[in-house]
């Protein structure tokens, strides 16, 4: 019995190594299946639809009147009379003040008087003419009188011009009492009160044309072979919700700053009543169309920043991802046209998890997209979709 007893210990030692290695050989055998199931990634996923889009350009600036006209006394006198106020609105020729006129229609009547003083001696010389013509005839008066009679005529003709010249002047300086409005429009500031003593010069009134506003906006130079002359403007006032105006590329400056690297652009604005000068107004300008265009949402795309043509994306076939590099085209605040790399009803992934590769298995979220375009847009671009 006792020469038994090393091998029965022996065969125990046996049996627990083979039992250890067997539990070790079923944990080895089970780690590769845990893992494979950590490497499915859920996602969320948009399909590429077919869309009609329209690329604008988002513009701000402040609206300023077409025309602003400073109304200004052209003579000096004392203001005796203010017909207009602010917001008056008025026509071309209609009265806005009158000026203190006695002084200047005394001048108009002197030269009324020079006039007329003027016109006899013209008559007169005139007679004398006439009558050493005669004498000339008979040798009653010699070559050097008579021509000293034509001479007299000249100067008393000369002497009547002068005198309706200083008459026209005269009545100028009289209508100039009567201050009228030069352009239509509205009183935007009424610059002086009754009974001012004002200089030629002085302002009076301030009139703005609102029946068109301007919309001065810089952009920048890489957007300038964009826009062109006549282009479709769409128009919203922060101050006013709910106004929406028409309005369309004016002017588009020729050059551009070298510092800010921009360039200015006029656009037009109909106006409407409730419009005023100096309010901030938002633009939206169509700059280029793109019917039947393949589109995905921004959230879809991954880009390097080397070339904002090209960038990749991630499809989901037979339940892996599959990774695609596209060519993208307009870029709108919630869809980008894809050129290439991409068919209508492929499911792309939105926002790709870094975990992410191609051949990654890939579980399909819930709440997937299948509304096409959804997601952040582009700073300054924007485009409008329709079906």
């Amino acid at each position: 019995m006792h020469t038994n007893r090393p091998n029965y210990w022996l065969l125990t030692a046996v049996l627990a190594s083979a039992a250890a290695a067997a539990c070790a050989g079923g944990a080895a055998e089970a780690e590769p299946a845990a893992g494979e199931a950590a490497r499915v990634v859920p996602v969320r996923t948009a399909a590429v639809q077919t869309r009609d889009l329209t690329q604008t350009l988002d513009l701000t600036g402040t609206l300023d009147p077409r025309a602003e006209v400073n109304v200004v006394a052209e003579v000096s006198a004392r203001l005796e009379r203010t017909l207009r106020n602010e917001g008056d609105r008025v026509r071309p020729g209609d009265l806005l003040a009158t000026l203190d006129e006695v002084d200047f229609r005394l001048a108009r009547d002197r030269a009324k008087a020079a006039v007329d003083v003027a016109e006899a001696n013209r008559a007169h010389a005139a007679a004398e003419k006439t009558r050493a013509d005669s004498l000339l005839k008979t040798g009653g008066i010699t070559d050097k009188d008579r021509l000293a009679a034509e001479v007299a005529v000249q100067v008393a003709d000369a002497s009547a011009a002068q005198a309706r010249s200083e008459l026209a002047i005269a009545e100028r300086q009289l209508a100039r009492t009567r201050i009228t409005a030069p352009i239509a429009g509205r009183i935007a500031a009424r610059r002086a009160d009754a009974g001012a003593m004002l200089q030629a010069g002085a302002p009076v009134y301030t009139i703005v044309d609102d029946a068109v506003f301007e919309l001065r906006a810089s952009v920048a130079s890489g957007d300038f072979g964009r826009l062109e002359v006549g282009a479709p403007v769409a128009v919203t006032v922060d101050a006013l919700p709910g106004f929406a105006a028409d309005g369309r590329v004016d002017r588009i400056a020729p050059q551009v700053d070298p510092r800010s690297r921009s360039f200015e652009v006029i656009i037009n604005v109909p106006g409407r009543p409730e419009l005023v000068s100096g309010l901030f107004a938002r633009a939206e300008v169509q700059v280029g169309t793109a019917p039947g265009s393949l589109v995905v949402p921004p959230a879809a795309l991954v880009r390097d920043g080397a070339d904002p043509s090209r960038a990749q994306t991630f499809v989901v076939a037979g339940g892996k991802a599959e990774r695609r590099d596209v060519t993208v085209g307009i870029e709108a605040a919630d869809a980008v046209q894809v050129i290439s790399g991409l068919n209508a009803g492929d499911e792309v992934v939105l926002d790709p998890p870094s975990a992410l590769g191609p051949g990654t298995p890939v579980q399909v979220g819930d709440a997937t997209a299948r509304g096409g375009a959804s997601g952040s847009g582009s700073g300054g671009r924007g485009a409008k979709a329709g079906s």
